[in-house]
């Protein structure tokens, strides 16, 4: 029921999820029915954000945002960064209406490059028909080890 969803304790929390869960044939990760888009039914229970781990294989900057794709193994999913806008209308901190920037979560835009591995906590969303991460917090992994110790 709707107006018990808060109630849940994975609704305000971030499920590590695997990629293959959204992109599989499983019913696991799935739009819920009267939630607007913003929630998800997460093997029944409803979600509002996930967390992912993987390696990025590809990085795609663009004025205002970087888009990049994770792989953890299991499959690919489309991620994207989206920079706050500064007055001079360049990317810089966090902005007032809810955007972040690099500076905001502590992310050297250098690290985010091809190859790197990184820990991802956001938002799924559809996006052209596909599976789209929009991304709150990000942390580049230097230890491979850490990737064995998120599944723990």
């Amino acid at each position: 029921q709707v107006s018990q969803w808060g109630l849940d304790p994975l609704f305000f929390s971030h499920p590590k999820l695997a990629i293959r869960e959204l992109v599989g044939g499983e019913d696991v990760w799935v739009p819920a029915p009267e939630g607007n888009g913003a929630v998800h039914l997460y093997r029944g229970r409803p979600v509002r954000r996930c967390e992912m781990m993987g390696c990025v294989v590809s990085l795609n900057p663009k004025p205002g945002k970087t888009v990049f794709t994770l792989d953890d193994g299991t499959g690919c999913v489309e991620c994207v960064v989206w920079m706050g806008m500064d007055e001079t209308g360049t990317a810089g901190g966090g902005g007032t209406d809810g955007t972040v920037g690099a500076d905001a979560f502590g992310v050297d835009p250098d690290g985010l490059r091809v190859g790197a591995l990184v820990r991802i906590q956001g938002r799924m969303t559809m996006y052209r028909a596909k599976w789209q991460l929009a991304v709150n917090a990000l942390q580049c992994c230097k230890d491979p080890n850490e990737e064995i110790l998120f599944w723990v």
